[in-house]
């Protein structure tokens, strides 16, 4: 549930900025952001406030807005606003600061907003103020334009000054929408770099990023204008071997050099001896630095001025940002789920588990109970030992693969850890519910499964316990179906067995916990 919300919250942000981006100019932009909020969160009144002024309003007749009431629910002052045809409505607002601060205001009559909706609500006005500036900037940089071309004759250099700088503003709005829409990392990267070599007029840009395994240690992610038949350029090279590049992740600012490097040098061969000039700026990832982005030139008397360190310094920047938000995305996706088998995870389950045994039972009658399986398999150390780790990997994805193919969509599977997996079952209304689930896991994993060219037999043992009704203590749940997995271990193996009160007084009790 956690996650569905979040991606549907996540795409309703990706749309905001889609609507808003596509307007040419603020007020334009302003009222679709207000329709499409009220739309996203089912409200039937939206607002944008700048000062004392409501600039944009659905909701109301046209000239009986309530500005004063509008005004006191940005300043905490009021929690409801009436509206007519429906009375009373509850309203909220979020605000964003920077040099035009503004509210986003929304009301409806239904119900109250939860604390997701809030959170989206936060990420709606951030968006909002992102769009709402750079197109502020857009309309300055067109104002400038327009005026320098009238004055062409004495304004050249100005005039293409400003178009570079323009072309600068759309290059990185198309580089942040890649980063939004959550474009692949090398994709973006050369994005970047081609920016690079068509605004600065590098035939040369390479993008360094340092080796995970080895720091001092130098890897060419993206690059245009070097020689494709250098393999080096491709593997890790050391830091003094890269020049600019390994000087700025070195002193951690811009480095610019002229002149003809030795023929020995890495770049020297990466380029055929045609590197004249260099300039190369850190680039960073959590904070941290991961490499640097250079660019250089074949001219003699190419020489970089303040606006193309600035240029280069935007690029690096927005490595940066896409480097940490890939990096944060996928620290997301390990946290939650299992990188071997894509299964959710341990702390996600056991999340999951929680959340539904802390709902209230509710009032009409049907199946309302949680079941978990835990399931462990059988003879998986001998395959391990006798085949290798590699084979035993393949299992544990067959396992989990067959372990899905059973379960509906409102059901969760886990791996906890080594050859351990554990399943969630909701709207259970008893024993017999969940038995027939385990056989049918039993009966799939008892299939063969073809490893290291091999047709493998391996069952599991499965131990099932139900949720007591009004119970709330996932980690109690799973030390009960640990139990009852233990003691179909010890029945024969390749069976399931249902938690009883009976089993504690077999020796079960004194087995580790697993659950946390």
């Amino acid at each position: 549930m956690a996650d569905s919300l979040e991606a549907l919250h996540g795409q309703q942000l990706l749309e905001l900025l889609a609507v808003v981006s596509a307007y040419p100019d603020e007020d334009s932009a302003v009222h679709g952001a207000v329709e499409r909020a009220a739309q996203a969160l089912e409200a039937e009144v939206a607002a944008v406030v700048f000062g004392s002024e409501v600039t944009a309003c659905i909701g109301f007749p046209a000239g009986a807005v309530p500005v004063a009431d509008l005004l006191e629910v940005t300043r905490q002052e009021r929690a409801h606003l009436e509206v007519p045809g429906l009375g009373r409505t509850h309203a909220v607002s979020t605000g964003w600061g920077g040099s035009h601060p503004g509210h986003l205001v929304l009301a409806r009559w239904a119900e109250e907003f939860s604390v997701e909706e809030r959170h989206l609500m936060r990420g709606m006005a951030r968006l909002l103020e992102l769009t709402l500036t750079m197109l502020r900037t857009l309309q300055a940089e067109h104002a400038m334009r327009e005026r320098s071309e009238r004055q062409a004759a004495e304004n050249a250099e100005l005039v293409a000054t400003l178009r570079q700088r323009q072309r600068l503003m759309e290059h990185l709005f198309e580089v942040q929408r890649a980063i939004s829409r959550r474009r692949p990392l090398p994709q973006i990267l050369d994005m970047i770099t081609n920016a690079a070599a068509d605004l600065l007029g590098a035939g040369i840009v390479g993008l360094w990023l340092r080796d995970s395994a080895e720091p001092d240690e130098l890897r060419l992610a993206a690059s245009v204008g070097l020689r494709p038949d250098q393999q080096e350029q491709r593997s890790g090279v050391r830091l003094v071997e890269t020049g600019a590049a390994g000087e700025a992740v070195l002193v951690e600012d811009v480095v610019v050099r002229y002149g003809r490097l030795p023929e020995a040098a890495l770049l020297h061969r990466l380029t055929n001896g045609r590197l004249r000039a260099a300039m190369a700026a850190p680039v960073y990832d959590s904070g941290e630095v991961a490499g640097s982005l250079l660019i250089g030139s074949g001219q003699a008397t190419r020489r970089y001025a303040s606006a193309d360190v600035q240029m280069l310094r935007s690029f690096a920047e927005h490595v940066s940002l896409a480097l940490t938000d890939a990096n944060t995305v996928e620290q997301m996706r390990r946290a939650f789920h299992d990188s071997l088998t894509g299964l959710a995870s341990r702390g996600l389950f056991l999340d999951q588990l929680s959340q539904l045994l802390t709902q209230a039972t509710p009032l009409t009658a049907g199946p309302d109970r949680v079941a978990v399986l835990f399931v462990d398999l059988d003879r998986f150390k001998a395959v391990n030992d006798t085949l290798g780790h590699a084979a035993g990997d393949n299992l544990l994805i067959c396992t989990a693969d067959r372990l899905k193919a059973q379960l509906r969509s409102s059901d969760v599977a886990a791996r906890l850890g080594g050859d351990e997996f554990a399943v969630l079952l909701t709207g259970v209304e008893n024993t017999e519910d969940a038995v027939l689930v385990a056989q049918r896991i039993l009966h799939a994993l008892a299939e063969p499964m073809l490893i290291a060219g091999r047709q493998l037999r391996v069952n599991a043992s499965i131990g099932i316990a139900l949720s007591p009704r009004g119970t709330a203590d996932a980690a109690d749940l799973m030390r009960r179906a640990d139990v009852a997995m233990y003691q179909a271990k010890r029945a024969g193996r390749g069976r399931y067995e249902v938690f009883s009160d009976g089993m504690l007084i077999t020796g079960a009790e004194d087995l580790p916990d697993r659950t946390g």
